[in-house]
């Protein structure tokens, strides 16, 4: 059986890991077709108009894979069949990436941007998430938190300094570790092109990413398989839940519409500082998607995530529940409403990013709002997804489908809404 801490030679990690479907994981025809039929649902909006719209996702992914085989070829980078077949990187992760990317960058950078900068946009908020990816697995998988953290500091450098070294190293960790920190200059790169180092665009963009990296770290104390010292689920909603990519995914296009625009004018500035705001809820609100859609895999590595840390501030569970057995303890969370109060939860942190939307709107017209409102909606679906798929029923169906449905269709329970100040 692999244990990942157990190794002795590149080749062996290599054969070690299952590589099974991993040119189509996440890929298949139905995901296609209902990305594309999404996509084509964002039709009537100004911004993101088809074929357009798929046209700019193609390109930013035929674009991101000449990348890998073109600028991973030297010795100190693990390449890109090796990143695939060590399932360190899947191609559903620049796929999705690609799609994600024309939900803000289309809507952001139509008004005032060429189609050529919209798609450097998006190329390089593909090669940011499929970096983010890779260093993930790397963690999840081949290192310890000590080596997590180093990696994460380096990680940093390599998003948002001006110099950044790649160190030359054959060791098969360090290669993927090269690999992806080589992923991250693309992004500074192409983002960093034609800024000054005033540009306001580029300090939030180095802010955030300093955040979200701070985010990453400490909720690496969540990926533990003691129940001592976990924290409450205000503290996760308020800390580890920082860990939100919702702020860089926006900071991107905002570095290329100063760019386009020359300047970012007091109602420009003001307008991207609300589209971030939402884009964070937003991010957020997904995440605790994603704690729902992986409870059961989350439950199994000994992680408690943010379902179990609200079963247990509601008084549904009690920490020596904890302990009763994985299979034991997901029937309970199940049986006492705890999955659905952790799915409003989400929603009640996602909900709250129209608020800022609609005053951005108010302001100018620098960007399409209605379609990034129409994107929000979409986003919400795909995070969703998961769990849907894993609970089929009409319940998860109509849940499913809300996603781009009215606001007012949402039913927060105030005991529930009494969340809303950590968030």
């Amino acid at each position: 059986m692999f244990n990942p801490f157990n190794f002795n030679s590149n080749q062996e990690i290599k054969n070690q890991i299952p590589i099974n479907n991993y040119d189509t994981e996440g890929t298949n025809t139905f995901y296609k077709i209902l990305g594309a039929s999404l996509l084509v649902c964002m039709n009537n909006q100004k911004s993101t108009k088809f074929p357009k719209s798929i046209n700019l996702i193609k390109h930013t992914t035929s674009s991101f894979e000449n990348q890998l085989e073109t600028r991973l070829c030297d010795t100190q980078y693990l390449a890109s069949k090796d990143l695939l077949s060590s399932r360190l990187l899947k191609r559903k992760h620049y796929n999705y990436g690609a799609y994600l990317a024309a939900l803000t960058s289309l809507p952001i950078l139509s008004n005032s941007a060429q189609n050529k900068d919209i798609l450097s946009s998006m190329i390089a908020k593909t090669s940011a998430i499929s970096s983010i990816k890779i260093l993930d697995n790397i963690h999840d998988k081949l290192v310890d938190k000590k080596d997590a953290v180093k990696s994460q500091r380096k990680h940093l450098k390599a998003f948002t300094n001006d110099n950044y070294y790649i160190e030359n190293n054959l060791n098969f960790i360090a290669k993927a570790e090269n690999s992806c920190m080589n992923m991250a200059r693309w992004t500074f790169e192409s983002v960093k092109k034609g800024l000054n180092d005033d540009s306001e665009s580029l300090r939030i963009y180095r802010k955030d990413f300093a955040d979200y990296i701070e985010g990453q770290i400490r909720s690496m104390d969540e990926k533990s398989n003691r129940t001592r010292n976990l924290p409450t689920i205000q503290e996760y909603i308020k800390k580890v839940n920082e860990k939100s990519v919702g702020k860089i995914w926006v900071d991107i296009d905002f570095c290329f519409l100063e760019k386009a625009l020359g300047q970012l004018d007091k109602n420009n500035l003001q307008n991207i500082l609300l589209i971030r705001e939402a884009a964070d809820y937003f991010f957020k609100g997904c995440n605790l998607y994603d704690d729902i859609a992986d409870l059961e895999e989350d439950l199994n590595l000994g992680i408690y995530n943010s379902v179990p840390l609200l079963a247990l501030d509601r008084g549904k569970i009690n920490h020596s529940d904890l302990n009763i057995g994985k299979t034991k303890l997901m029937e309970m969370l199940k049986r006492k409403g705890s999955i659905d109060e952790a799915l409003q939860l989400a929603d009640l942190i996602f909900l709250k990013g129209f608020e800022p939307l609609n005053k951005a709107k108010e302001l100018n017209d620098v960007a399409d709002i209605d379609a990034l409102i129409f994107g929000a909606k979409i986003l919400r679906m795909f995070a969703i997804r998961k769990w849907a798929f894993h609970q089929p029923s009409l319940d998860t169906m109509f849940k499913t489908a809300l996603s781009l449905g009215s606001l007012r269709l949402y039913h927060i329970p105030d005991k529930i809404a009494a969340y809303s100040i950590y968030s």
